[in-house]
């Protein structure tokens, strides 16, 4: 009757074992830091992380471009940056990432998290500090970016993407419109890569980071970047005046962009030199640029080009370039006498001749009065008196009117690059500006693009700048700061409440040893049969619960191949952006690791049963062979006599017997051996035994 009800008692057992393992296993959940850690470490969580969710952002990214504002023009929409190869482009940047951010300092910052807030959260402290260290992260961004930039070729990719189309805007604006100097894109390629020589570029680039990195690392107040550009305006002198290798860019320079533009300033679109002849302002500047010596205009056109050199870089205040055309006008004066003496003969040519001796008489007085003739009697020897007759007069006032309206010099200017630019000459001081002085960029630039304007704006830009530089620190401060008196009473209560309650938790293993305790006091009288009892029922319950646990864990996963997935689902928005990203969120490698997680948190479910089985296993191993030692009195089993006091005979020694303590019920023992003892003993010099007793 008392085994039977141990029996019962034992099945009660099971169901109290299994429920304080489930509440000890969700208790340490929520107070054990390890608990988490080890889910996180049994499901890859940090290489999956790394290698599968940052790794695809970044090819999503690399591969669409990254869209860069240049900052050279204000105006200029962001260009973007792309690369040849995004496969091995995006394993450069994901190896930058890890680098400043590697997955062993986001683990060990993660545990050191957990093990300073659980605690605190448990009313066991009522502090604590989780310094994330970011100073010896952001030491590390030179280093990192030396290496992306190698990795990626970044320089040319920078050169090609971003600063080529800025050098196409500025050669439209300078070279073209200013200077006549058109460039095919080929030749605005390599000029391109002519004046943002890769190492120049990886020389400010290297520099401005060296320059920026201390400031955020805490080891300096200010910074300021400052990239020069004077020495490059040069290159870009040195480029266009070898394009005047061809004669059409250096005549069009000379005198459509500075010297044809000033000489119709002066002169009159149509000036009569006499004898119904007239020079026009075109034929003027016709002339000036067919005798020029290609010398002159070689000399004249790389002036220019210093010129406007010397004023970009910021060597002259002023923008101005004198040519000097006194020269050109002696010369300009004989071609233009020519021309009209020509233009003359082409007229007479056109007179009609005479037709009667009264108007050849009348022509002759017309010659003889240095008038044009009404008609032409003579033929070609009355056009060519009267050429002889009009060419000095006529050549005085071509030279008059050389003299007078020609210039002897013109300056080209300021006022004429604006006109030429179409009123666009600020869009020149203001690259000029950024030439002189570099592009400037310190950390109060910073603060105002992080601010509106305002003191309370520029104050907590002044402060979030602070952070990095003072160490990213989280403590209990940043809890409670903004909790009301009254609350943070209740909060710290809450915290009391939730230690106390964890610091009592031994008493649930109480609970669940004294029902074992009273399954062996009722099971057995003897501390044997005690220890086999306790030891059997947590040993054998403990299996239970272990492989219950297992089994219906499995279930559970039969289960899953029946219901939706629920995995994450990503708008269409999303998916075109980031495609592969989307693919990985959606495929089943997600829903695997957080089912290794969880599978974690079962192992150590089931794992709250090992140390019973053990300890029952031993207990019950101890209580038999407490039983085997103790058990000098025995039971013949064949029936027979048992031998008190003095040893039996050595025939006797051999009857096989059990142990007392092994009877079925303790008062059937003590019954038996009353009843041995009203037997009267044999003494040591007896017979032989009786032969039942033989062996």
């Amino acid at each position: 009757m008392r085994k039977t009800l141990a029996v019962i008692l034992a099945g009660l057992f099971l169901i109290l074992f299994f429920l304080a393992t489930t509440v000890n296993q969700i208790v340490d959940t929520a107070s054990d830091p390890g608990v988490i850690t080890g889910m996180l470490d049994d499901a890859d969580a940090y290489d999956y992380m790394y290698d599968n969710i940052v790794g695809n952002l970044v090819h999503d990214i690399v591969a669409k471009g990254i869209e860069v504002d240049s900052g050279l023009d204000d105006t200029a929409a962001p260009t973007v940056l792309t690369f040849d190869d995004p496969d091995e482009a995006a394993l450069a940047i994901t190896g930058l990432f890890e680098t400043l951010v590697p997955r062993e300092y986001v683990k060990e910052k993660l545990e050191a998290s957990l093990n300073g807030v659980v605690p605190y959260a448990q009313g066991e402290t009522d502090e604590f500090t989780i310094d994330l260290e970011v100073q010896e992260r952001v030491r590390q961004v030179p280093t990192a970016i030396r290496s992306v930039v190698s990795d990626l070729n970044l320089a040319e990719r920078i050169i090609e993407d971003l600063l080529v189309p800025q050098l196409d805007q500025f050669s439209e604006q300078v070279s073209t419109q200013a200077l006549g100097i058109e460039l095919t894109d080929a030749e605005i390629e390599a000029a391109g890569r002519e004046i943002f020589e890769p190492n120049w570029l990886e020389g400010q680039l290297f520099a401005a980071v060296d320059e920026i990195t201390p400031f955020f690392a805490g080891d300096a107040d200010s910074f300021e970047v400052v990239l020069q550009f004077d020495d490059r305006a040069v290159v870009i002198g040195r480029i266009l005046k070898d394009k005047l290798v061809r004669e059409d860019t250096l005549y069009n320079l000379v005198f459509n962009q500075v010297v044809d533009p000033l000489i119709e300033q002066t002169v009159a679109q149509s000036t009569s030199v006499g004898f119904g002849i007239s020079l026009t302002e075109d034929e003027v500047v016709d002339t000036f640029e067919v005798i020029a010596p290609r010398d002159w205009v070689q000399d004249q056109g790389e002036g220019v080009i210093d010129a406007l050199i010397d004023y970009l870089v910021g060597k002259s205040d002023v923008l101005e370039f004198t040519v000097d055309l006194t020269e050109r006008k002696v010369t300009a004066t004989e071609e233009l006498q020519e021309l009209a003496i020509t233009k003359l003969g082409t007229t007479l040519e056109a007179i009609p001749a005479c037709t009667s001796p009264a108007d050849a008489l009348g022509a002759s007085q017309d010659i003889a009065s240095q008038q044009l003739p009404r008609c032409v009697a003579g033929g070609q020897a009355t056009i060519d008196l009267a050429l002889n007759s009009f060419s000095s007069l006529m050549s005085a006032q071509v030279a008059n009117f050389v003299d007078q309206q020609v210039p002897s010099e013109v300056s080209y200017s300021q006022s004429d690059l604006d006109a030429q630019l179409g009123g666009q000459l600020d869009s020149i001081d203001d690259l000029r500006e950024r030439i002189i002085e570099g592009v400037s960029f310190t950390d109060q630039d910073l603060i105002d693009a992080m601010s509106d304007g305002s003191a309370q704006s520029r104050a907590d830009a002044e402060e979030a700048l602070t952070i990095l530089a003072d160490g990213v620190m989280f403590t209990e401060a940043n809890i409670i700061e903004n909790i009301d008196p009254a609350a943070l009473q209740q909060y710290n209560d809450a915290r009391g409440y939730a230690g106390t309650a964890l610091s009592l938790k031994w008493i649930l293993w109480v609970l669940v040893i004294v029902p074992l305790l009273v399954i062996a006091l009722i099971a057995s009288s003897n501390w044997s049969g005690r220890l086999r009892w306790a030891g059997g029922v947590a040993a054998v319950c403990g299996l239970i619960v272990y492989g219950g646990i297992a089994v219906a864990w499995s279930f559970n996963d039969l289960a899953q191949d029946y219901v939706p997935d629920y995995g994450t689902s990503v708008s269409p928005e999303f998916r075109a952006d980031y495609p592969r990203l989307s693919a990985e969120l959606e495929s089943d490698e997600l829903n695997n690791r957080f089912q290794r997680a969880v599978d974690s948190w079962q192992q150590s479910w089931r794992n709250q049963t090992v140390p019973w089985i053990i300890a029952g296993a031993v207990a019950f191993a101890a209580g038999t062979a407490m039983s085997i030692m103790g058990g000098s009195k025995g039971t013949p089993i064949g029936g027979g006599t048992t031998y008190k006091g003095s040893a039996p005979s050595a025939d006797a020694s051999a009857v096989r017997s059990v142990p007392k303590e092994w009877g079925d019920d303790p008062d059937d023992d003590a019954a038996e051996e009353a009843a041995t003892d009203e037997k009267p003993e044999t003494p040591n010099d007896s017979k032989e035994p009786d032969s039942e007793a033989k062996t």
